[in-house]
């Protein structure tokens, strides 16, 4: 069981006590909110909980600035000591007010402290958020506070509240130690749409302003932001292509059917479309969530594809379908990279890759044909959030399946050489979708995307591994239960194995480069 510490200028012992069975808690002392943050922290998560007293009096004043910096100044400090990742909780508060313009204008300089918080993430690695400000706005000052034992005893929260705020802390914990679902599968009729489509007919369709057609036009326009956040979109409905095809042609719903990259619409058992879906996009099926709103659906996807991920909505309350789906951590990304934003692209540019690469009969024409250039870096920082979440995520093309945090990939660019690749085609930009690590001589990780696999690109970047790593370079491969097709790669790149594991783990030297990608152009990208 996981370790946290809170560190607050409130009791939080409530919040912890809520939290029984899922973490081990421990606490810090009140008056030593400077001295932990400015020591050594043995936990596996630092909560740090403020009461908005920490930033002003009763209104947020002038002063609030300097708190934020003083803030981020013992962040920094305490980041530079620590690899420990940390919740840091943002503000909810109640204004006594003795006019509407007053409490509008502080709610307003509240959240603009909240933002403040929210852009700490960008200078303070392995740091997420946990949304205070939701919860109280969702349950109100009066059932989210006790005020007489917050301010008598420094004890805020009520029973209900301590439950909700816990539930918040535990899907920030989620969101920075969780992985992120890739894509989702969505059914047709009552989940994106009310109604069944072959039945109903296009116009008794609900997805408009009226109820029931609001709630799923509000669901809609979620799954349309959470794709902008990289999650993609797919669709399996039972369902004649045609009526479905007609009801995207004719109605207008804030999505399009190019909004789904890949559509199943048959009568096909649906835990057989999703597999079909899996092996298209080319992921894992524990990188989906099925979602559908028949209790059956649901059930046969579970028996015949238990990694798949599943959400029941319930069609006679559609408007919980976004909650449902919003209160699931494996949808949430802790940061989006521009890789994130490009991945619905990305994954069309792929398939048009793939409809050519069938038809060619010769696969060394069709990569020379794809015109591939590679750029590639050593210690962008400014890559560093993409450059965690490949380390973390990548399992088929990963030599030792390493995992870093964000600060542990901060400090090894200090100390050492993090490399990143970005590879473009004629079809596009596929992003940054490699990372190798190189400390005292020796391949540390080496790492690919699977949307890159088959082109030679591994065979191209080895040049930039040497530039850096130079001749005498040594490597390791460490087996997993998913990396056994790179079990051979580094004698195919000109390595010797010098020491070999009975588990099949091997230590290898480089020796002479044998393959070669003249047709992969590699560039040497700006440094950070």
């Amino acid at each position: 069981m996981k370790t946290i510490l809170f560190l607050s200028n409130m009791i939080v012992q409530p919040v912890g006590r809520a939290l029984k069975g899922r973490y081990d808690v421990m606490y810090a002392d009140l008056d030593a909110f400077i001295s932990t943050l400015q020591s050594r922290v043995e936990a596996d998560a630092l909560v740090i909980l403020f009461d908005p007293r920490f930033f002003y009096p009763l209104y947020p004043d002038e002063g609030v600035g300097e708190r934020l910096a003083f803030l981020q100044t013992l962040l920094q400090g305490f980041r530079a000591q620590n690899r420990t990742p940390v919740v840091l909780g943002n503000l909810f508060d109640a204004f006594p007010g003795y006019y509407t313009a007053e409490i509008t204008r502080s709610y307003q300089k509240l959240i603009e402290i909240n933002l403040a918080l929210e852009e700490l993430k960008e200078t303070i690695s392995d740091l997420e958020i946990c949304d205070l400000f939701s919860v109280g706005m969702r349950l109100g000052s009066e059932r989210l506070f006790q005020s007489k034992n917050r301010f008598l005893f420094q004890s805020p929260f009520t029973k209900e509240g301590a439950a909700a705020v816990a539930d918040a802390v535990d899907a920030a914990l989620a969101r920075l130690w969780g992985k992120r679902k890739k894509v989702l599968v969505l059914d047709g009729d009552n989940t994106l749409w009310g109604g069944i489509v072959g039945e109903d007919g296009v116009e008794g369709i609900a997805c408009d302003e009226n109820y029931p057609g609001i709630a799923y036009k509000r669901f809609q326009l979620y799954l349309r932001a959470l794709k902008a956040s990289g999650l993609v979109l797919t669709m399996v409905s039972k369902n004649n292509e045609a009526d479905v095809r007609e009801l995207f042609a004719k109605r207008q719903m804030p999505l399009s059917l190019d909004d789904f990259i890949i559509t199943k619409i048959n009568w096909n058992p649906k835990s057989q479309n999703i597999a079909e879906i899996a092996h298209e996009l080319n992921v894992g099926l524990e990188s989906l969530l099925f979602i559908d709103d028949n209790p059956f659906e649901i059930e046969e996807v579970r028996t015949a594809l238990p990694q798949v991920g599943t959400l029941l909505v319930d069609k006679e309350n559609p408007l919980d379908a976004i909650n449902a789906l919003a209160n699931r951590p494996d949808i949430h990304a802790v940061a989006v990279t521009e890789e994130d934003r490009q991945k619905s692209e990305q994954y069309r540019s792929e398939k048009r890759r793939a409809e050519v690469f069938q038809k060619s009969s010769d696969p060394e024409a069709f990569i020379r044909s794809l015109g591939i250039e590679i750029t590639w870096w050593r210690n962008n920082r400014r890559q560093l959030a993409r450059i965690t979440q490949l380390i973390n995520k990548t399992n088929q093309f990963n030599l030792t399946t390493r995992r870093y945090s964000q600060s542990e990939v901060e400090a090894l660019m200090e100390a050492h050489d993090v490399l990143s690749f970005k590879v473009t085609d004629k079809f596009g930009d596929m992003g940054i979708v490699g990372v190798v690590i190189i400390r005292e001589g020796v391949i540390d990780a080496f790492l690919l995307s699977c949307r890159v696999l088959g082109r030679g690109i591994e065979e191209r970047i080895i040049d930039a591994i040497l530039e850096v790593g130079g001749p005498n370079l040594e490597a390791e491969y460490i087996p997993s239960a998913k990396n056994a097709q790179v079990a051979n790669l580094y004698e195919r790149l000109g390595f010797e194995v010098i020491e070999e594991e009975t588990d099949g783990a091997k230590r290898y030297r480089f020796v002479q480069k044998r393959t070669n990608r003249p047709c992969i152009k590699l560039i040497r990208g700006d440094e950070a």
